[in-house]
């Protein structure tokens, strides 16, 4: 195996056994959550919180799931399942602050990782409403890409904007890109989306063997003032914008090879979640926290 890989997988093996027994993590990213959850049904506790908690969680349950793929060589599917639930919640939180004039906001990066966790749990519906929420959210408080002289979000994560051509062209979607700051790079996504619905599997196994490339190159710690398109510990083994590729030409009855020459793509946290699609977990006080939040917000969670 790469020996890049073999050094990472020891490096985020050793952070994540750390984490999951950490008392501050635990307070920061189980206990705090469910608190606010509680409050806010309570009435005591201010609504604009319950995003970043929601998010929390999702970060809880994802790290879990990483140990235990790394650690422990199980795939805790229901933990997965449950990184997806928080995942949809979190970017339609932030999606009804911004329709409410109340800035809300998401990170590109942290954006499209919410998306692909919905996709490779094979739910279509959830996936489609936040690919619908990020199309809407370029242009309101929620991504905010739209050209402007404050600053060049759009320019950075040219995944980001791969998933997201990927959605409009499944959907049969015009996305025109010239209205919002944008890579001027953007291989190698550019040449995939070109001939993305292609049957030739060998053409498929070139283009996952590109992004991995990439990936890989791209997965390393940076400076403060520098930005790697998979500079976080959660990304930087856990290619979910080629899994996502992949689970999306599943959807639409496309071949996939039946194996990857890369060696990211064989690495533990390459796995593709089966069976699709995931079940959906039981979150009966985030489900009572939307309810209330909904009859807030009217029109939101639709």
């Amino acid at each position: 195996m790469n020996q890049q890989i073999i050094k990472l997988m020891k490096k985020l093996g050793c952070h994540y056994s750390e984490w999951i027994e950490n008392k501050t993590c635990i307070e920061m990213f189980q206990d705090d959550p469910i608190e606010v959850f509680q409050s806010y049904l309570r009435g005591e506790c201010k609504v604009r919180r319950l995003a970043s908690r929601t998010d929390h969680l999702l970060t809880w349950h994802f790290n879990r799931y990483i140990n235990a793929v790394l650690n422990e060589d199980r795939y805790p599917l229901d933990e997965f399942a449950l990184c997806a639930r928080y995942a949809k919640a979190a970017v339609q939180f932030e999606a009804a602050f911004a329709d409410a004039g109340k800035k809300g906001s998401v990170l590109l990066d942290q954006a499209v990782f919410n998306f692909s966790l919905n996709i490779l749990s094979g739910w279509r519906t959830d996936a489609n409403t936040i690919g619908h929420l990020l199309v809407k959210g370029l242009d309101t408080s929620l991504l905010d890409l739209r050209h402007n002289e404050e600053h060049e979000a759009g320019s950075l994560y040219r995944h980001f904007w791969f998933l997201l051509h990927l959605y409009c062209s499944a959907k049969g979607l015009i996305l025109d890109t010239s209205l919002y700051s944008y890579p001027e790079d953007m291989s190698p996504y550019a040449a995939v989306l070109a001939d993305w619905r292609t049957p030739d599997v060998d053409t498929v196994q070139s283009f996952v063997t590109a992004m991995a490339d990439f990936h890989l190159r791209e997965a390393r710690e940076t400076e403060h003032d520098e930005i790697a398109e998979f500079d976080d510990y959660g990304y930087m083994l856990f290619p979910h914008e080629i899994l996502s590729f992949l689970r999306v030409r599943e959807w639409l009855g496309l071949p996939n090879p039946g194996s990857f020459d890369h060696p990211l793509m064989n690495q533990p946290l390459a796995r593709m979640p089966q069976p699709v699609p995931l079940p959906q977990p039981d979150t009966p006080l985030l489900d009572q926290v939307i309810g209330k939040f909904k009859r807030e917000y009217p029109g939101s969670f639709a």
